[in-house]
């Protein structure tokens, strides 16, 4: 589970649209924004800032080069869930010359409330009935990136674009009864049987852990799970504690470098 880094983006944000001085969270800026100028300027000015820097860093360069790995092994692929809008991840797979499947959430549109489904061929369709749509996702196939709060779409009609970022959008989103029932099925089966590895996922963020509860309940996981943290605070570690994760305290790349290392390298003639 990759977390993101926003911090960045609300300077830039808040600064673009002359917001108070006292706003420094994301949705509540980006909910300024929205409700002082309009959501097409915010999706406009997110739109641009996200296609300025895609923000690619080892730790998805990593993830990206593991398929051939798993090939190799005879494992499937990853299921890779994600809070940020951007592209980097997909950015890393390309440049791998590894295919992927995207299914990212639709905060607004014709198809609000839904996710859809974006193939290695760029083609998208929305997904009407998530407890059907089964076969045509498979991490036997190759890996998927579920991106739970939307995503830029860099194609010229921006389809597929939207983003779960101002505090209506949250409060809409987490709403709803549960969110895994959006989840194609398959997905929300492996969500349920996993170990999870939390990359640059703060606790200390009570959206995210609310969703983390709508995604799993309010049990602990019953799959052992890291967390990758370089400084966790005491009130992080301990809600860590509570869902029985274990903290590993490294920056996130200097974490990839080090499994890296220890992983065996993927066969140099793989059949594709």
């Amino acid at each position: 589970m990759l977390g993101a880094d926003v911090s960045e983006l609300t300077k830039r944000l808040a600064a673009r649209f002359d917001c108070p001085g006292s706003e420094t969270a994301l949705p509540r800026v980006a909910q300024y924004v929205a409700t002082m100028k309009g959501s097409g300027p915010l999706y406009d000015e997110l739109h641009e800032l996200f296609e300025l820097d895609a923000g690619v860093t080892g730790v998805h360069r990593f993830l990206a080069s593991l398929p051939a790995l798993l090939r190799a092994a005879g494992a499937p692929h990853q299921l890779i869930v994600t809070t940020g809008y951007d592209l980097a991840l997909e950015e890393a797979f390309l440049e791998a010359d590894e295919e992927f499947d995207v299914v990212s959430y639709l905060a607004n549109g014709p198809h609000r409330g839904k996710f859809c489904h974006i193939g290695p061929d760029g083609s998208g369709a929305a997904i009407d009935l998530p407890n059907t749509y089964a076969t045509e996702l498979s991490l036997e196939r190759r890996t998927v990136i579920l991106k739970l709060h939307g995503q830029l779409d860099a194609t010229p009609d921006r389809t597929w674009e939207s983003f779960v970022v101002t505090e209506d959008d949250y409060i809409d989103y987490l709403a709803q009864t549960e969110v895994t029932s959006l989840v194609p099925v398959g997905l929300t089966a492996k969500l349920r049987r996993s170990h999870f590895l939390f990359f640059g996922y703060s606790m200390a963020d009570w959206n995210l852990r609310l969703l983390l509860s709508r995604l799993r309940g309010d049990q602990p996981l019953t799959y052992r799970s890291w967390a990758i943290h370089p400084r966790p605070t005491p009130l992080e570690r301990e809600f860590w504690r509570r869902r029985e994760v274990d903290v590993v305290e490294l920056p996130l790349e200097q974490y990839a470098e080090v499994l890296a290392a220890h992983l065996p390298a993927a066969h140099a003639g793989e059949a594709r």
